[in-house]
């Protein structure tokens, strides 16, 4: 059912929905395996579609009512609500996540995250939009855990990121995925962290 949910909205608004399937097993495991379940605060996903990365995050150990999930297809929102009734699902853009964490998680506070995983086909958007979503994600990031995770079937950076400020690394390749993938993982460049 959730293949042909993808399919269906694929077709209805390929743009919006980036790939003709979800993503894999293995690639969901790989970007579920770059955030750390100790960590505190909830782990926020963004675009998670029919829900494989969300499952993903669930088997590497991170408690499903700790899940923020944003997708902007109501249909996929309504699909993952379904499917995870315990996380809290937020109709929205991922691009307005700081605003809908904080007034809808937060009460007008910004909460500490543990993290951000995103499926967002980000390729397509303008520099400035997804390095603000970027910056948005390790604002929200605990200092020393938090990370921004996002996935390419490029093999340079989604992101354009400023490397004074930002630790960004290619941390996975992903060979078995309808394409194949790799894996970048973002967090606060060290040096500020220490001072």
């Amino acid at each position: 059912m959730a293949d042909s949910l993808f399919l269906r909205e694929f077709l209805r608004a390929p743009l919006r929905t980036g790939a003709q399937q979800p993503s894999s097993r293995a690639l969901a495991a790989a970007m579920a395996a770059e955030i750390d379940p100790a960590a505190d605060g909830p782990v926020v996903e963004l675009g998670p579609g029919t829900g494989v990365v969300t499952r993903a995050l669930l088997d590497r150990g991170i408690p499903e009512d700790r899940l923020i999930l944003i997708e902007l297809n109501p249909s996929f929102a309504d699909h993952v609500r379904r499917m995870f009734p315990q996380a809290t699902v937020l109709n929205g853009s991922a691009f307005d996540m700081r605003r809908l964490i904080t007034t809808e998680i937060g009460g007008g506070a910004e909460p500490q995250i543990a993290g951000v995983v995103s499926g967002l086909p980000l390729r397509g958007r303008p520099d400035a939009l997804r390095t603000r979503l970027l910056e948005d994600a390790l604002d929200l990031a605990r200092p020393a855990a938090g990370r921004f995770v996002q996935f390419t079937y490029w093999y340079d950076s989604p992101v354009p990121f400023d490397r004074t400020r930002v630790d960004g690394r290619r941390t996975r390749f992903v060979p078995f995925n309808l394409w194949p993938a790799s894996v970048w993982t973002y967090r606060r460049h060290p040096d500020l962290l220490t001072g």
